[in-house]
Formats: C-alpha cells, sequence, structure tokens
C-alpha cells in the first residue's frame, strides 16, 4: 500500500511548529520512482509528527 496524502489536524507538534491547525501533504506530488525522500525543518516544526503518522501506512 502506498499512501496517497496525509492530512494532519490538531496536532500540537504542527500547531506549535507551523502555526497551522491542519496540515495536508500531497504524496503524490513526489516524483515518481523516488527512493528517498527528506523532510527537513528546525527543531520543533512537526517532522516527526508527519513521520509517527505515516509510519502506519508504509
Amino acid at each position: 500500500m502506498q499512501p496517497l496524502s496525509l492530512r494532519l489536524r490538531g496536532f500540537r507538534g504542527i500547531r506549535d511548529g507551523l502555526g497551522l491547525e491542519e496540515l495536508t501533504l500531497d504524496l503524490e506530488r513526489l516524483a515518481d520512482g523516488a527512493g528517498l525522500v527528506a523532510i527537513a525543518g528546525a527543531n520543533g516544526r512537526g517532522k516527526s509528527t508527519v513521520m509517527d503518522n505515516l509510519h502506519p501506512l508504509c
């Protein structure tokens, strides 16, 4: 199974890090055949929140 998008709503890591109540990642926009994707950002911006929520899907 390959997730197509991820929507996070009401997560503290996203709200405190980005000032957003909701974040939607469009995973279909990744380059075809991408073997590696980097999630970069300063501490406290929600990177771990994204990874924690993608883990059960991959």
